[in-house]
């Protein structure tokens, strides 16, 4: 009689660990090969989500004319940008790097050389000229719809001023 009850059993342990074996090693096997992960399996949305965070600081400290702040934020953008150009040559069969290179990375020269010299007329215009090169990139990445805008408002809990 105990012969019958551990069989049932173990058969049923074996059937449920094949399934969860296939289930567990099918979901690594999906997550590698989805279009919209890059190759290291990495999603890119944090790391734009930061560039459009920094952008946004860029932008509030070009508008309260704050030389070094600017260029911090501009420090941080290209670095972003570099990271991003490594660890997502292509992304959702969108070449990536090869985009942001050459749209947006021109950008930050003339934009750190504006800024450096507090010319803030030729800095709003270039500040202006990389949101449009984000802007375009996203065209050219069938993301249109996603559209940064020059910041109205200081969301964050931190003073732009020069000190």
């Amino acid at each position: 009689m105990k012969v019958r009850t551990w069989k049932p059993i173990l058969a049923a342990s074996l059937i449920f660990n094949l399934l969860l074996l296939s289930l567990v090693g099918h979901s690594f096997w999906v997550r590698d090969t989805r279009a919209d992960v890059g190759p290291n399996g990495e999603d890119l949305a944090p790391y734009m989500a930061q560039m459009q965070h920094l952008s946004h600081k860029l932008g509030l400290s070009i508008q309260a004319h704050n030389a070094p702040l600017a260029s911090f934020y501009i420090e941080e953008m290209q670095e972003t940008a570099g990271i991003i150009q490594k660890k997502f040559p292509t992304y959702d069969k969108v070449a990536v790097g090869t985009l942001m290179g050459a749209m947006l990375v021109p950008q930050f020269s003339p934009l750190a050389r504006a800024v450096t010299a507090s010319n803030w007329a030729i800095s709003n215009a270039g500040y202006a000229k990389l949101l449009e090169s984000c802007n375009g990139c996203h065209a050219a990445a069938n993301h249109g719809f996603i559209h940064i805008t020059t910041p109205t408002g200081n969301p964050f809990n931190q003073s732009f001023s020069p000190q």
